[in-house]
């Protein structure tokens, strides 16, 4: 440790209003506040995360969230600066963390590898939703967190430069009624999500928007109470699974142009993919060679994850309980 003079009240200014508190105590060599501010601001954002993502309020319509994280935070930011210039005549000794390279290099490091290597890449991978073909689930501008490991990783679970290997490791098997993230089959590149409703072996056909499951019919019951989003004409039924798991489809034109199908067998190793939002969705009613393109069965290997929780909505939608289905109450 040196002992110093003051750091500068414009530096203070600077730094606080733009990095925060716990940049501004580590700056000052204030190491136990900067670790102070650090819990609260945990504390702080993940009661706020819990608010939004468990329904008790609609998010702000804000359609970056690092913008709405910058608002939220911006309280804080305030405090650190008239903290800092209160500390400062005082703040004289320079511990090793208060070097200018570790104050600016290391927690953006530290936060890089943290959250956006290790978290994003093994375990809970963040998407956001751009288009209708899953309302009423996923609504447009919904951020949803994927579970990276719930069918264990393929060579689309990590970026390409770090792993490329056939298969599967440590997998795990895909319930029907999962909404999942997958590759698109005909690129490997395109992020799609969808409801898986078909198993290998399953035979998958629909009558009049009716899904038969090896030629029994899913059960649909008419259910109101959700309200229908602009430009989306909706007809909102709850469809009920061989194992009692169910969930709202959309389906305003039970007699549209993919609402009667003939009857797909899923192959060993594939799935069978619909939208809830049937008479929007580019699923796997639609083989590759599609006008256009289609999904078709998408293998085994192709799957990323299924959505464990939508954690925001940039629209200011409020979330409630889409991603259970919206469950009786």
């Amino acid at each position: 440790m040196v002992t110093a003079q003051p750091r500068s009240r414009l530096s203070i200014w600077l730094i606080g209003l733009v990095f925060g508190p716990i940049i501004v105590m580590l700056w000052l060599g204030r190491g136990r506040l900067a670790l102070i501010y650090l819990l609260v601001q945990l504390v702080y954002f993940g009661v706020i995360f819990l608010v939004v993502a468990s329904g008790f309020a609609a998010p702000p319509a804000m359609t970056d969230l690092s913008t709405v994280v910058s608002v939220l935070g911006l309280p804080f930011n305030i405090i650190a600066v008239f903290h800092g210039l209160k500390l400062r005549a005082t703040s004289l000794i320079r511990p090793w963390f208060s070097r200018w390279y570790v104050v600016f290099i290391l927690p953006l490091a530290l936060a890089w590898a943290i959250l956006f290597v290790l978290l994003r890449t093994c375990f809970y991978q963040p998407f956001n939703v751009p288009s209708t073909a899953m309302v009423p689930g996923l609504m447009v501008g919904d951020h949803i967190f994927v579970s990276k490991g719930a069918y264990g990783y393929s060579r689309f679970s990590f970026p390409v430069v770090l792993a490329d290997f056939p298969g599967r490791i440590w997998a795990g098997e895909p319930k029907r009624g999962d909404i999942v993230v997958f590759k698109l089959p005909r690129d490997n590149q395109t992020d799609y999500v969808k409801r898986l409703i078909g198993l290998p072996g399953d035979r998958i056909q629909l009558r009049a928007g009716v899904v038969y499951l090896n030629g029994i019919a899913l059960p649909l019951t008419p259910i109101q109470g959700i309200q229908c989003i602009e430009g989306v004409a909706c007809n909102y039924f709850r469809e009920t699974l061989p194992d009692g798991r169910s969930y709202v489809i959309n389906d305003s034109n039970p007699n549209g142009a993919a609402d009667n199908t003939d009857e797909y067998v899923v192959p060993p190793d594939h799935y069978f993919m619909l939208g809830d939002n049937r008479d929007n969705s580019l699923d796997s009613r639609f083989g590759e060679n599609a006008p256009g393109g289609g999904v078709g069965y998408v293998p085994y290997e192709n799957l990323i994850g299924p959505v464990v929780l939508i954690y925001w909505n940039s629209l200011g939608i409020r979330i409630d309980d889409r991603l259970q289905g919206y469950p009786d109450k």
